[in-house]
């Protein structure tokens, strides 16, 4: 059932500017970019990255960004130079800035469709409202495959993936299989680094896969290694025969999978493509159930999503991931039926510049970190075992999390930072804003 159906679509080609203000950090960040030149820097990057000499350096991509955006736009477009920088300032654990560059790429909405959106909302009647984790539970039952998406810049989605892993395990999932894993032959899939994936470099996406990993599930990688130079067509069609070679080797086998975006869309496209979810199906005769986050989660994903995001969620209040029901039915609040299910999450609630939902449904506390100088810039904690079982280093290690945000001051005036971290021993790095280590500290968190 299709909740915002006839509502005339008016876009201008106007971009939206992020309602709020650039954060002091970002601030901070952009000046240094703009006045000096970074460790690292080269002028001829052609393409932005993470992993520069073969290292993790989560500053490296933001100092090519911002000091050659003009450069980059012209390389990536307007919208897809939006849409790199909110994935790198996720990777560097900036959630909101994500959001902000986000919207940057979005082309704006009129005032009176916005208007016309808001009248619909507020005229909804008989929805009611299940709690996603729950109904997700019920609706997988008697299912053998589960398919859930995200957004590259949304660390939130795999944070909400990681809260199903423990359910659907004793329902009989044993397999996990991430488009996000590195299917060359290098790959890590025993532990969690630079070689398990590109955007397992994002720490939720690296707390997620650790997770996988403890309760025993079998992680499986499924992209296409030819994706580069491969069709959409054949993109999606290789990663569905990958994953149904699982069920080749285990026919009992139950599979969870997450991928991106539209790839679990059980619909062909108007222009005949078939996306991986539709072709997995034909090829092994088993439905998925699929699970949208990525429309109705806050800033959606174009213009006209994020003001139905905005109307929706000013008319229900909901103050956790939610599946909207009528008559007892879901239903798919942006008029798609691409999916089964559509997950709406809250707007984001921030404690000390960090998103709370970074204590991964109760599992990580939030723990502060006082900074020992005023030189440094970037906070980030490190599994003590994973820096003892890489010969303590951290070069090509995902930190459990990171921060360059200040969270406040301590009693005595000192710059604290805030990060969620499970019960455990760890190592925190702080660096300067040029990448480098200026001190470690170790700590136990009870």
């Amino acid at each position: 059932m299709l909740l915002m159906v006839g509502l005339a679509l008016a876009v201008s080609v106007l971009r939206v500017h992020a309602q709020e203000e650039t954060s002091a950090p970002v601030l901070q960040l952009q000046d240094y970019c703009k006045r000096d030149i970074p460790t690292g820097y080269s002028p001829r990057l052609g393409v932005l990255t993470l992993t520069p000499k073969g290292n993790i350096h989560y500053l490296f991509p933001l100092y090519h960004g911002l000091k050659d955006e003009e450069k980059f736009r012209k390389l990536y477009s307007d919208k897809g130079y939006y849409d790199e920088m909110s994935q790198y300032f996720a990777f560097a654990g900036d959630y909101r800035t994500a959001l902000q560059y986000l919207v940057k790429g979005y082309d704006s909405i009129d005032d009176g469709t916005r208007r016309k959106i808001y009248r619909t909302a507020d005229n909804l009647t008989g929805i009611e409202h299940a709690d996603a984790r729950l109904y997700i539970h019920l609706a997988a039952k008697n299912r053998r495959v589960v398919m859930i998406n995200e957004a590259f810049a949304k660390p939130l989605h795999r944070a909400f993936t990681l809260s199903l892993l423990e359910d659907l395990y004793r329902m009989g999932f044993r397999y996990l299989a991430l488009e996000m894993l590195n299917n060359f032959a290098n790959q890590r899939l025993s532990s969690v680094g630079m070689h398990s994936g590109y955007y397992v470099c994002e720490p939720v996406a690296g707390e997620l896969m650790r997770k996988a990993i403890e309760l025993g599930y079998t992680l499986v990688s499924y992209e296409d290694t030819a994706a580069s130079v491969h069709s959409a067509n054949q993109r999606d069609s290789v990663q569905a025969a990958n994953l149904n070679e699982i069920l080749k080797k285990d026919s009992t086998a139950k599979i969870l999978v997450h991928a991106s975006f539209a790839h679990i869309s059980k619909k062909k496209d108007p222009d005949g493509h078939v996306p991986m979810a539709l072709a997995f199906w034909r090829l092994s005769g088993i439905e998925p159930l699929t699970i949208d986050q990525t429309d109705m989660t806050e800033e959606s994903n174009f213009g006209y999503g994020r003001v139905i995001y905005q109307a929706y969620t000013t008319k229900f209040k909901i103050s956790g991931p939610s599946i909207a029901l009528l008559n007892n039915a879901p239903v798919n609040v942006t008029d798609k039926d691409l999916y089964d299910l559509c997950v709406i999450h809250p707007p984001t609630q921030y404690l000390d510049g960090r998103p709370t939902w970074l204590n991964l449904n109760g599992t990580r506390q939030p723990t502060y970190i006082k900074s020992p100088s005023s030189a440094v810039f970037l906070v980030q904690a490190y599994y003590q075992q994973e820096i003892e079982n890489n010969d303590n280093t951290p070069w090509q290690l995902v930190p459990a999390d990171q921060t360059y945000t200040p969270g406040g001051r301590d009693g005595m005036g000192r710059v604290r930072y805030l990060l969620y971290l499970r019960k455990g021993k760890y190592k925190i790095f702080f660096r300067d804003i040029n990448y480098h280590i200026l001190s470690t500290l170790p700590i136990e968190v009870n």
